[in-house]
């Protein structure tokens, strides 16, 4: 209890471990839902992307060109997005709140599009609400991270591992439990969405929507009892 208050306290809502937690197992989920779904494209893996697309140019494949292309291009724009409202908007965190929104209405529109919709129509707006989700809740209790990617938190995991074999700091193992924390969630929404597509199909976006609605009205209930 002491710790929340602290936290509650020092403004850092957003840097809550389930927060976090629950924004990585999502960022896995609609990653495998792109992948599986809509022609093998990453919402937010841009790493992958480039690598697909170049595939895609080898194959004079036009376009899966044009959608990892403009998914990259969109995921870049996400993260402008964010950057505009950070510096418009106050330090009470609600503004936190609009990239969630956002997230949630891409994912429940996607959700109604048929399998005839090109993916170009379908990816980029993904990644641009998925690099919201990045860069707006970016830090999980004082330690950067990635909530839609797993490499960065990865190797962030066996670093503090490291250093904790060496100099044996609390804080080091401490850190690696939350990075090895975050891989595992990251790899339990993927497995979760990719089990979830053989009953649900395109459908199964609508899952990561209800997930999405739920962190917000977390979020948003925690905003206020601090400000009560």
């Amino acid at each position: 209890m002491k710790k929340r208050e602290r936290v509650v306290n020092n403004f850092r809502l957003f840097q809550l471990r389930e927060i976090a937690i629950a924004l990585t197992f999502i960022g896995g989920f609609i990653d495998a839902y792109t992948f599986v779904q809509r022609g093998g494209v990453l919402a937010a893996g841009q790493t992958g992307n480039v690598i697909f697309l170049s595939v895609d140019v080898a194959q004079n494949n036009l376009p899966g060109i044009l959608t990892k292309f403009f998914t990259m291009i969109f995921f870049c724009l996400g993260i402008i997005a964010v950057e505009v409202m950070k510096h418009k908007n106050n330090r009470k965190h609600y503004w936190r709140v609009t990239s969630l929104l956002a997230e949630l209405i891409v994912c429940i529109i996607v959700g109604f599009l048929p399998k005839t919709i090109s993916n170009l129509f379908v990816a980029p707006p993904l990644a641009f609400v998925m690099a919201m989700q990045n860069v707006t809740f970016a830090q999980i209790e004082g330690h950067g991270y990635n909530n839609v990617f797993a490499t960065g938190n990865l190797k962030n995991a066996v670093i503090q591992s490291a250093e904790y074999f060496y100099h044996h700091r609390k804080g080091d193992i401490a850190a690696a439990k939350i990075y090895f924390g975050l891989v595992f969630g990251f790899a339990m929404g993927a497995v979760s969405s990719a089990l979830l597509q053989n009953y649900f199909g395109l459908r199964t976006i609508f899952i990561a929507a209800i997930l999405i609605f739920i962190v917000a009205i977390y979020y948003v209930l925690l905003l206020r009892q601090r400000d009560a």
